[in-house]
């Protein structure tokens, strides 16, 4: 094979792979922010659940008020049942304390209720707590993978970058600036080989001369139809 032919596909192997570690650089902050969507998700159900179960007990103990201060206002009318000599007044206090109890009856039915639905609400905050816990060590991990990842990343960037400096250096200048311009319009596949007797790149049939030319290997050969450098390799 051609020697620059070759300088340009070890080149080319390189720029492949910064193509495909930018792009995996690139991936991460969506995968950043898929975590913390999901972390966000889980706070928000453990909070919803605690919000939930802390309305249920308001709403009892502002009952067991209720309770509470209708009982004063029964002892209220009793000491005033003692006082009263008009029987219409005596009545009419005993319907107002009767009317007492079966609202503190209707309120103790509803405190019940209220406490089964605060056990079931402790259950569920138990449950989303546990989750949160869960989805918050496992997303640590996940975000510590990442970062290591990041670093693992940059340092191949680097790594990579430094040789394709040394590359680039060694290739003639016009066959490599040739092959940068095809690159840059071809995403980074500038060079392609010849299979069957198609392009790599645009797959189209390539004619006998073409694929006699690159198989000849003298000088570097271009698809007629999409531009990019041909080469041969045996099937």
């Amino acid at each position: 094979m051609n020697s620059v032919l070759e300088q340009l596909l070890v080149l080319q192997d390189r720029d492949q792979q910064l193509l495909r570690l930018d792009i995996e650089s690139k991936r991460m902050p969506r995968e950043e922010e898929d975590l913390s969507n999901r972390l966000q998700q889980a706070t928000a159900t453990a909070e919803t659940a605690k919000g939930e179960s802390q309305r249920i007990e308001a709403e009892r103990k502002r009952l067991e008020v209720e309770v509470e201060s209708k009982r004063t206002q029964i002892n209220k009318y009793k000491t005033q049942l003692l006082e009263i000599k008009n029987n219409d007044q005596f009545h009419a206090l005993q319907h107002e304390i009767s009317a007492a109890e079966q609202e503190i009856r209707k309120i103790e039915d509803t405190e019940l209720d209220l406490m089964e639905q605060y056990e079931q609400a402790q259950v569920i905050v138990k449950k989303a707590r546990e989750e949160l816990a869960e989805q918050t060590k496992r997303i640590e991990t996940q975000r510590q993978q990442l970062r290591e990842k990041d670093a693992a990343i940059r340092k191949q960037v680097t790594s990579l970058q430094t040789e394709r400096t040394q590359l680039a250096s060694g290739i003639d200048e016009s066959a490599r600036s040739r092959y940068e311009r095809i690159a840059r319009s071809k995403n980074g596949q500038a060079i392609v080989r010849v299979t069957n007797g198609l392009c790599g790149g645009c797959h189209l049939t390539l004619t006998a001369q073409t694929i006699h030319n690159v198989r000849n290997d003298s000088e570097l050969i271009a698809c007629t139809n999409c531009g990019r450098i041909l080469y041969w390799m045996p099937e």
